[in-house]
């Protein structure tokens, strides 16, 4: 389950549970790992909602810690991102409220990041309060916000341009931020 920034809607989360992550930490290949169950809790319909339970419940009981950076289904059950050591009331809650599938508990795993949710919930609303100050030199962020795979925030732009680009990661760091185009070309027939 991606449970991104805070104060958004759980559905933005649900999108990425039926999709599998394809990216590590700061955009690498995720690691190959054995399915320990043999299903695909990313792309198996009823072992994805089972996930998803297990993913919600967490998501109410894990205590809030510094180093917390998201949550997601992926292929071989549950990835927890965090910067640090997971604290031990964080493995205690896993414990207490994990969940079966098949008759096998749905694995549970922590990722190693870089940067936590609330320093990318930060920079996500200072973007949001840069936003004016862009389109008035002619860079028009059109979306941004949390990108889970990555551990940064995603910026998409209207007329991309890689000087566009340089600037924003100029200002926010390209350990904070990933800038892509948001351009599109519309042809009708004829």
């Amino acid at each position: 389950m991606a449970i991104r920034g805070q104060g958004q809607a759980l559905a933005v989360g649900l999108l990425v549970l039926v999709g599998g992550a394809a990216c590590g930490s700061a955009g690498q290949p995720r690691p190959v790992v054995p399915h320990v169950t043999g299903v695909d809790y990313s792309t198996d319909e009823a072992a994805n909602y089972q996930a998803a339970q297990l993913a919600m419940r967490l998501e109410r009981v894990l205590p809030p810690f510094p180093g917390y950076a998201g949550m997601q289904i992926v292929a071989y059950g549950i990835e927890i991102d965090v910067v640090g050591e997971p604290p031990a009331a964080v493995r205690a809650a896993i414990a207490r409220y994990g969940m079966k599938y098949q008759g096998r508990e749905i694995p549970v795993r922590f990722r190693a990041v870089r940067n936590s949710q609330a320093q990318l919930q930060a920079v996500t609303r200072r973007i949001g309060s840069d936003r004016d100050g862009w389109v008035s030199q002619g860079i028009e962020p059109t979306t941004w916000g949390i990108d889970l795979d990555t551990n940064t925030v995603e910026i998409r732009l209207a007329h991309y341009q890689a000087a566009y680009a340089a600037a924003l990661i100029g200002r926010y760091g390209d350990r904070f931020v990933s800038v892509y185009p948001h351009d599109y070309v519309v042809t009708t027939g004829g």
